[in-house]
């Protein structure tokens, strides 16, 4: 099993921004879950079939490879000796 098909769409939170390739074209575009919602017809669709279904918006063919960005605060070690 892999995460895709661990991970289901309701569990992302709203700070991560989903990338899809197109498998076809290579075409790339970001995402938020919220607009992915809106793209699909229950909540409770796992990302493995996000990604099967999804199409692309420049050649409209389905299937892309999906990656997550999470777009959470980073920040360095800050810290040390006294």
């Amino acid at each position: 099993m892999t995460w895709l098909e661990d991970t289901s769409l309701r569990d992302l939170d709203d700070g991560v921004i989903v990338e899809a390739t197109c498998i076809a074209c290579r075409h790339t575009w970001l995402q938020s879950p919220v607009q992915l919602l809106l793209k699909v017809v229950h909540r409770d669709v796992r990302m493995d079939e996000v990604a099967k279904h999804l199409a692309c918006p420049r050649c409209r063919r389905s299937g892309v490879r999906i990656t997550i960005i999470d777009g959470g605060e980073t920040s360095g070690f800050v810290g040390g000796m006294p």
